[in-house]
């Protein structure tokens, strides 16, 4: 998984079969608060669910949830399969960037979960 440019969702581009549905951000969604282990920690209208703008919505709110859950971070990230050593590249940033970029990070890597199980899957977006 590449570095993280903060505000830059090209990655999503090559997946934009996949972004464009609004099944998918849902899937991106269920994901991710499970591997947060909370039911409706995000939680965003569906109608606002579609291409980059989705992924910056998710953003946000994660960008507001993670500092509740600082203390049991590690473990989220370990779940997540975010590495340490990416978190320790943003230890020094100011913390309203730093969560922004851990929520980025984050993000990023429950897209590409999402996007490998659906490609290795027998489901289908519609």
């Amino acid at each position: 998984m590449s570095d993280i440019t903060v505000n830059d969702f090209t990655y999503l581009q090559q997946y934009a079969d996949f972004i464009s549905k609004e099944e998918f951000w849902n899937d991106v969604i269920l994901q991710l608060n499970k591997d947060l282990n909370k039911e409706f920690a995000i939680n965003i209208p569906h109608s606002d669910l579609k291409g980059e703008r989705a992924a910056e919505l998710v953003v946000n709110a994660l960008m507001k949830y993670l500092p509740s859950i600082t203390p049991e971070l590690s473990e989220v990230l370990y779940r997540i399969d975010v590495s340490e050593q990416q978190v320790n590249a943003f230890k020094e940033l100011p913390t309203d960037i730093y969560y922004r970029c851990l929520g980025e990070l984050i993000v990023k890597r429950i897209v590409l979960k999402v996007i490998t199980r659906k490609m290795y899957s027998a489901k289908k977006i519609e």
